[in-house]
């Protein structure tokens, strides 16, 4: 029975690291383009506003562009945190 639960527990490693490889190369790469994108849309329309203004504008959405990738970070972290955690007990 042992053997078992070690070969699943190998298993369960091999396909947690392929999912976060893939996972991390997938999103990043979609994220980055997704970002660049939006940010050269919001530079475009920056440039036509005064200067007061745009330094007012670019602050602001520059707070609010780095939170959903921070979350989305965290979020990701907890999922592979939770998936470590299962695999420990099985190994207990």
């Amino acid at each position: 029975m042992d053997g078992i639960l070690d070969q699943l527990n190998q298993v369960i490693e091999a396909r947690l690291a392929q999912i976060k490889d893939g996972m991390e190369e997938k999103n990043l790469t979609e994220c980055l383009k997704e970002t660049k994108e939006e940010v050269e849309r919001m530079d475009r329309i920056l440039r036509m506003l005064p200067r007061d203004e745009m330094e007012w504008l670019n602050d602001k959405l520059l707070e609010r562009l780095t939170i959903p990738m921070e979350e989305r970070m965290r979020y990701y972290k907890t999922g592979l945190s939770d998936a470590i955690e299962l695999l420990r007990f099985l190994r207990a």
